[in-house]
């Protein structure tokens, strides 16, 4: 569909021309979007990079799919130049997946998908397993091969050592069920590390934005110069926006100024930011190719002055050998952010109860707070860990 415009993306879903049997959701979608524009829309993807040395192209600003209303958001994405989408087999217990095959399985052959799976101590991992996990995504995506297969929430890359993960991923390769092997992770200072010195990863999902990640900018150009592929996640730096209303601002976005931050990095090949609306596809692709602007800077620095004692940085541990109580803080705070600003309570909430319990701040009233003491960012994180208990808990 060139030159498309929501009116006419609305229309093409209505006659069926998409294929998709969702028009009965078109009236919610469009009071969330807004009143439809006239005429051809001049949002569309501006630039596409190298996906490290895959010959993949991928838009700079492509979709994270973790959380959304419908397939349609997706198909419109793909209609505004966007053919990179990221999904997890745990996304929506599975249900991205699902969506994904059912918005762009006619244009398989025009998109890249990566998909996700975890692998923990905990999991009794087989090679069997593993392949019929894989061929389960498969099946839910409706296609016969995924472009990148990736380790989910890899932060140790010794779980690559297991000969069964090794032996699953090798065959599906040469049965041509995945294209290239990667992981995502939340601790890129020792997975990127890790790496350098392992040839499993040839594309990388990382943390990435102008609060979170600035100190591993030497290893993101190193792992860019091996040859693998970059992406980055969390790109709005908690995506707090929404509760903080004095940064309404009508000369700039925050969710685009943090895109062009993030990609003005030219070691960065692309940024999935969630795409759980149709406004959000086209707020975010609107900020494709667009250079970094002092009203950009501007805004990103208002954010950074408001958030910045009330943003528990993903990625940073400083505070988890403090706790007497071994509790999963950056999980826990991590999970709390999903359910107040990424406003996904539900699957924030499914999260957390698939935490051990030993590892929920079960007993934080009750202590002298040793992580507050040690919090870089001077963040209260023991009266945060209390709150998130009792609004992830139900």
């Amino acid at each position: 569909m060139s030159n498309v415009s929501r009116r006419n993306f609305f229309k093409a879903l209505t006659s069926g021309v998409l294929g998709i049997s969702l028009a009965k959701n078109l009236q919610p979608s469009l009071k969330d979007t807004g009143a439809a524009q006239s005429g051809s829309s001049p949002i569309k993807i501006q630039k596409y990079n190298a996906l490290g040395k895959t010959g993949i192209k991928v838009p700079d600003v492509s979709c994270g799919a973790i959380s959304f209303f419908e397939p349609n958001v997706l198909r419109y994405a793909y209609e505004l130049g966007v053919t990179y989408f990221d999904t997890a087999e745990g996304y929506m217990r599975t249900k991205s997946e699902t969506f994904i095959g059912q918005a762009l399985k006619d244009v398989r052959d025009k998109i890249t998908i990566a998909t996700k799976h975890p692998y923990s101590p905990r999991m009794k991992i087989t090679k069997e397993n593993i392949i019929k996990r894989m061929d389960a995504s498969l099946k839910r995506m409706q296609t016969d091969y995924v472009d990148i297969a990736m380790i989910h929430q890899a932060n140790d890359l010794a779980i690559l050592e297991n000969e069964e993960i090794q032996a699953a991923y090798s065959q599906m390769k040469k049965e041509g069920k995945i294209r290239f092997t990667g992981f995502s992770t939340h601790d890129p200072t020792l997975t990127m590390k890790q790496a350098l010195e392992n040839d499993f990863a040839q594309v990388i999902l990382f943390i990435y934005n102008h609060m979170e990640g600035k100190e591993i900018e030497p290893l993101i150009e190193k792992v860019r110069q091996k040859g693998i592929g970059t992406v980055v996640m969390k790109v709005f730096a908690g995506g707090k926006q929404g509760n903080l209303k004095s940064l309404i601002s009508q000369e700039v976005s925050y969710p685009q100024a943090a895109i062009r931050w993030v990609m003005s990095n030219p070691n960065i090949d692309c940024c999935i930011p969630t795409m759980s609306s149709y406004s959000h596809v086209e707020e975010y692709v609107a900020a494709s190719g667009k250079p970094l602007s002092r009203a950009d800077l501007k805004m990103i620095a208002a954010y950074q002055c408001q958030a910045n004692n009330q943003y528990c940085r993903v990625s940073c541990q400083d505070c988890l050998s403090s706790c007497p109580d071994s509790v999963a803080v950056n999980d826990v705070l991590r999970y709390k952010m999903y359910y107040e600003d990424y406003k996904m309570e539900r699957e924030a909430m499914r999260y957390y109860a698939e935490l051990e319990e030993s590892t929920k701040p079960l007993n934080c009233s009750n202590c002298s707070g040793y992580c507050e003491k040690v919090c870089p960012f001077g963040l209260k994180v023991k009266s945060k860990l209390v709150h998130a208990h009792e609004i992830l808990s139900g």
